[in-house]
């Protein structure tokens, strides 16, 4: 592997790391969502509240410095991980072993959505806020 490899390698480590904790906290927005309403939210209200509180929470972190469709597509993203948090404890038992599963493959087509959009951009950022 040759020096530049070995360095985009090593940044690639720890944006893949970031990615995947931005994920576990939007699933676990979802499931805090669906314990403190006990699931009783419909579906279309629970995506209004939990857009916005997303939207909010990337708004003043990024602010200025992404774009506003580049923050509404991360919202979109963001927002669709975290239903799955809300939905699935609504239809069926928890298991460790699935959550797992499911938020490694959620991972991996991140990562392999974001290397795409990188080629795509010219490597000059990733849409997925990691």
């Amino acid at each position: 592997m040759s020096d530049q490899e070995q360095t985009n390698s090593s940044k690639a480590q720890p944006e893949q790391g970031n990615m995947e904790k931005s994920i576990l906290m939007a699933f676990n927005l979802g499931v805090s969502f669906n314990q403190q309403t006990q699931g009783t939210k419909s579906v279309t209200e629970v995506t209004g509240e939990l857009g916005n509180t997303i939207y909010t929470n990337l708004k003043q972190m990024y602010g200025e410095r992404m774009q506003e469709d580049h923050l509404l597509a991360n919202t979109e993203y963001f927002l669709q991980i975290a239903m799955l948090g809300y939905i699935i404890p609504s239809i069926c038992d928890y298991e460790e072993d699935f959550k797992n599963k499911l938020l490694s493959l959620i991972g991996s087509r991140a990562t392999k959505t974001a290397r795409k959009t990188d080629a795509q951009r010219g490597a000059q950022g990733n849409i997925i806020i990691s």
